[in-house]
C-alpha cells in the first residue's frame, strides 16, 4: 500500500504545483472516492508519512493549511476521520475576542450597511479593512460584500449609486461625499468560470450552515489571505475561511492560491503583496518571495494606467521608503524606476542593506507626515524623486537646498527664503553628512548663491520631465535589465507630472522680496484650516503640498527642534 500510495503522490506532486483551488479540491475527493485518502486499510502509518510529504509539498504552494485541514489524515490519531472528511474549516472571532466595535466604522460605511440590511440582505465588511482594524491600524477604505446583486444595490441607493464594469460589475455608492465600494455575491459566484467548488459531499466544520458557502467560495477568490476576512457588524463576527488570521499572527503575506498562479493571473498582485508587506511591515511565505521574483518581469505586460495607480498606492501611503527598499530586495525597482536603481547599485548598496541613504532620509520623512488615513497627491513624491535626482547630477550646498525649500512653501522667490534658510543653518547642526551636498563656503556671494537656487529648481523640473518620458527610463532599464527599451513603461502619470511641475514653480512665479497677498492669506488663515488639510494634501493643494515638501527637506537637512520654529513663523 506504501509502494502505491508513493506511486500516486509522484503523480499528483506535478499537478499540485500548477492547481487552482477547485481542482486541488476535486484531486483530492477523487483519490479518496479510490480509497487512496482513506484511513481505515491496512499501513495506514506509511500511508500518512507519504501524504504529509504531499501536504508539504501544497504548504510550500501557499496553499492554506485550512483549505486543505481535513483532505490529509492527521498522523497523531487516525478518530474521527471519516467526520473529517471532505471538510472546509472555519475559523471566527465572536465579540469579545477580536475588540472590534461600531465606534470604528465610519458613519459613510455605516449608512451603507444600514440600508441593505433594513432592505433584507446580509451585509459584510471585506478584505483590508478587516485586517487593519483587526492590526489597529487605520484603513484606507471600507468594501462591502452583499448578498443583494448589483440591480437591487442600485434599487437600495437611488440616485446615489452608480455600477461600474462588465465583467465584475462593482457598485461605487455616494455616502456622506464619500464613495463606498459594494461588491455581490452573485458576481463573485458568477464569474468564476467554472472554478466553483462543488457543495457536493464537502461540508463545514462545527456551527456550519448554508450561507458558509458562498463567504467561503467569495474569500476563496480574494488574493492574499490577510485579505479574505469578513467581518458582520451586526452580529460582531470575524469569518475567516483561508487562513487569515493565522497568517495576522505570523505577520506575513500568503496568497490565498497557490503564488505563481496567483501572479500569473494578475501580476498586479506582486505590487500589492509589497504594498502590504510594507506597509504593516510584514514578511512573505517563501513560496510568495520566491514567485515574487519568478514573475516580475511579467509587470512589463500591465496596462500603464494600473501600473501608474499600484505604483501611486506603494508611494502616497505612509510607506514608501520601506516599499522602495522591498523592491529593491526583489529585483524590481529597475522595471520600475530604473534611474533610481542606477543609483543605489553606484552607492554598492546591497539587496538586504539596512544602511540609509539620502534618498531613502527623504522617502521615509515624507512617510512621517502621510499614511493610510492622510495620502498625499502623487505630484509630491515625484517631486522628491525629481528634486532627489537633481542632487545626483550636481551637488549643493545646504543652504541652497534649504534656500529652494523654503521657496517652495511660502511663494516668495528666493531672496527672502535664503534669509530665512541661512537664519536656520547657521543655528543648527546637519543630522547627516550626504555625498549629494557640497560643502559650505561663507564667502560665495549672495548673487551667486540665488543663481545656484534658481538652476536648482530648473534642474529639478528637467528631472520631472525625465521621469515621465518613457524613451529615458526606458533606455536606463534596458540597461540594467535587458529590457525591451522600446515598452512604454513609466510610473509617473500626465497628472503627477503636472502638479509636480507646478510645485516647482511656486519657487520662481514671485521674484519680489513681499509675498503676494493671496499667499499671505492662504498662510495666515493655515491654522484655521487645519480640518482640512488632510484633503488639501490628498487633492494636491499647492499650498499644502509646498508646505509638507519643505518639512520633508528641511527634516533631512535638520533635525525637527532645530527648524520648527522657522518654518511655521
Amino acid at each position: 500500500m506504501a509502494a502505491l500510495v508513493a506511486q500516486v503522490q509522484r503523480g499528483v506532486i506535478g499537478v499540485l504545483r500548477q492547481s487552482s483551488v477547485a481542482t486541488l479540491y476535486s484531486l483530492a475527493l477523487r483519490l479518496k472516492e479510490v480509497g487512496v485518502l482513506d484511513g481505515h486499510s491496512s499501513g495506514s502509518s506509511s500511508r500518512t508519512t507519504e501524504l504529509e510529504a504531499v501536504a508539504d509539498v501544497v504548504s510550500d504552494r501557499d496553499m492554506s493549511a485550512d483549505i486543505l485541514d481535513g483532505l490529509i489524515p492527521s498522523s497523531s490519531s487516525q478518530v474521527g476521520i471519516a467526520d473529517r472528511r471532505n471538510q472546509a474549516q472555519r475559523r471566527t472571532l465572536k465579540k469579545g475576542e477580536h475588540g472590534l466595535h461600531q465606534q470604528l466604522i465610519p458613519a459613510a460605511s455605516w449608512r451603507v450597511l444600514n440600508r441593505l440590511q433594513d432592505e433584507g440582505y446580509e451585509s459584510y465588511l471585506v478584505g483590508g479593512s478587516v485586517r487593519d482594524l483587526l492590526l489597529k491600524q487605520t484603513p484606507k477604505d471600507f468594501d462591502v460584500l452583499t448578498t443583494a446583486d448589483p440591480k437591487q444595490v442600485k434599487r437600495s441607493f437611488p440616485g446615489h449609486c452608480i455600477i461600474v464594469g462588465k465583467r465584475f460589475p462593482i457598485c461605487h455608492v455616494s455616502s456622506l461625499n464619500t464613495v463606498i465600494e459594494v461588491s455581490s455575491f452573485c458576481t463573485s459566484l458568477d464569474n468564476q468560470k467554472g472554478e466553483t467548488v462543488a457543495r457536493k459531499g464537502v461540508k463545514g466544520t462545527e456551527g456550519w450552515d448554508m450561507r458558509d458557502f458562498p463567504r467561503w467560495q467569495n474569500c476563496l477568490k480574494r488574493d492574499f489571505t490577510v485579505n479574505g476576512l469578513m467581518y458582520d457588524p451586526f452580529q460582531s463576527i470575524v469569518y475567516d475561511y483561508v487562513g487569515g488570521l493565522r497568517d495576522l499572527r505570523k505577520f506575513q503575506v500568503r496568497t490565498v492560491i497557490p503564488a505563481d498562479e496567483s501572479f500569473q493571473e494578475d501580476p498586479a498582485r506582486i505590487l500589492r503583496a509589497i504594498r502590504i508587506a510594507a506597509r504593516l511591515e510584514f514578511s512573505f511565505t517563501k513560496s510568495t518571495a520566491r514567485a515574487i521574483r519568478d514573475h516580475k518581469l511579467s509587470l512589463l505586460e500591465l496596462n500603464k494606467t494600473r501600473l501608474q495607480l499600484e505604483m501611486n498606492m506603494l508611494m502616497a501611503y505612509g510607506a514608501s521608503a520601506r516599499s522602495i527598499r522591498l523592491l529593491w530586495r526583489y529585483g524590481i525597482l529597475e522595471y520600475l524606476l530604473p534611474i533610481q536603481a542606477q543609483y543605489l547599485i553606484g552607492l554598492n548598496f546591497q539587496r538586504r542593506d539596512q544602511r540609509t541613504n539620502l534618498f531613502l532620509e527623504l522617502l521615509a520623512n515624507m512617510d512621517s507626515v502621510t499614511g493610510a488615513d492622510r495620502p498625499c497627491h502623487g505630484g509630491l513624491w515625484v517631486a522628491v524623486l525629481a528634486f532627489h535626482l537633481a542632487l545626483i547630477e550636481r551637488p549643493r550646498r545646504p543652504v541652497v537646498v534649504a534656500a529652494v525649500a523654503f521657496a517652495m512653501y511660502y511663494a516668495t522667490g528666493f531672496r527672502k527664503a535664503l534669509v530665512k534658510a541661512r537664519k536656520l543653518h547657521e543655528a543648527s547642526e546637519r543630522t547627516s553628512i550626504w555625498g549629494e551636498l557640497a560643502s559650505e563656503t561663507t564667502e560665495t556671494p549672495e548673487e551667486e548663491t540665488l543663481d545656484d537656487c534658481r538652476e536648482l529648481v530648473i534642474a529639478s523640473i528637467d528631472k520631472v520631465n525625465q521621469l515621465s518620458i518613457a524613451s529615458i527610463t526606458g533606455e536606463t532599464r534596458h540597461i540594467l535589465t535587458g529590457a525591451n527599451p522600446a515598452v512604454d513603461m513609466v510610473v509617473v502619470s500626465k497628472p503627477l507630472f503636472y502638479r509636480a511641475h507646478r510645485l516647482f514653480d511656486r519657487a520662481v512665479v514671485h521674484e519680489s522680496d513681499e509675498e503676494s497677498s493671496e499667499d499671505m492669506q492662504k498662510r495666515s488663515g493655515r491654522k484655521a484650516r487645519n480640518s482640512d488639510r488632510v484633503s488639501a494634501l490628498t487633492s494636491g493643494d499647492l499650498g499644502e503640498l509646498g508646505l509638507v515638501f519643505s518639512h520633508i527637506v528641511l527634516s533631512t537637512l535638520y533635525t525637527r527642534a532645530e527648524q520648527s520654529d522657522l518654518i511655521l513663523s
